[in-house]
């Protein structure tokens, strides 16, 4: 899998980093929506770490985005 995942030159899907940038990333499941099969979205360990301190500080509200804006 990590092979894999250099070879196609992942990135993060959050920050744009690339796997020669982090320590590790991680591949998400593959999206179900239409148009969107068999493709992943990535999170590499400095975003976990940030989303992390969001939630220690309680600061996650001011970044929530409400699901009806997604559309």
């Amino acid at each position: 899998m990590i092979a894999k995942m250099k070879a196609l030159g992942v990135r993060c899907s959050f920050c744009g980093k690339s796997r020669g940038e982090v320590t590790d990333i991680v591949a998400g499941s593959p999206h179900a929506a239409k148009g969107l099969r068999n493709k992943s979205s990535f999170i590499c360990n400095e975003c976990v770490r940030r989303f992390n301190q969001l939630l220690a500080s309680n600061e996650i509200n001011d970044t929530l985005v409400s699901a009806s804006n997604l559309k």
